[in-house]
């Protein structure tokens, strides 16, 4: 009996990895399809293992009749589903005239040339930039899937819509994150 019982764990603990990398598949394929900018895909790949540790307190909880390790179980499958409902709600979607932002069941839809400035603030591994757009801003990061071929896109289409050629910016640098003008910090 003991035996079976792990084998049946084992196979689970596979089966779970399995549908794992199933599913990063069909995330990244999901991704390439239409241009947007999504959270990295490390976030619900660094969760995969919440569900095993909440099967082990499932088992251990219903093994000795235990509340506090069926709480965790709970708690640890809540956090999962959680950061896996953000990555796939969070997320910028975009053309070549304008972008939608999307959390949850938030969208607010901008055009490039609505964009004020940038605030960027850089870091040794990581680079945080701030689009300005009037009274709302649009957080970016670096590590962000589809961060640098959206700003691309943006800067070309700030410069369609303010009348410039992107070709005669001299100020544009995407290696030191300058994809539009300087904005200052904004005071309340």
């Amino acid at each position: 009996m003991k035996y079976l019982f792990y084998l049946l764990f084992a196979g689970a603990v596979f089966g779970l990895c399995f549908l794992v990398d199933k599913g990063a598949g069909i995330l990244r394929r999901r991704g390439v399809n239409a241009p947007a900018i999504r959270l990295p895909l490390r976030y619900p790949l660094a969760v995969a293992g919440l569900p095993l540790v909440a099967l082990g307190c499932g088992v251990y909880a219903w093994a000795n009749r235990s509340w506090l390790f069926a709480a965790a179980a709970v708690c640890f499958l809540s956090v999962a589903g959680y950061v896996l409902y953000c990555y796939r709600s969070t997320r910028i979607d975009y053309d070549e005239a304008e972008f939608t932002f999307c959390r949850g069941k938030i969208q607010k839809t901008f055009r490039f040339s609505d964009i004020d400035g940038q605030r960027v603030a850089v870091s040794r591994r990581s680079c945080c930039l701030v689009l300005c757009l009037g009274r709302d801003e649009v957080v970016l990061y670096s590590n962000m899937q589809g961060f640098h071929p959206f700003l691309e896109a943006a800067f070309t289409g700030w410069c369609r819509g303010q009348g410039l050629n992107p070709a005669e910016q001299d100020w544009h640098s995407p290696a030191n994150h300058q994809w539009f003008p300087d904005q200052p910090e904004q005071e309340d």
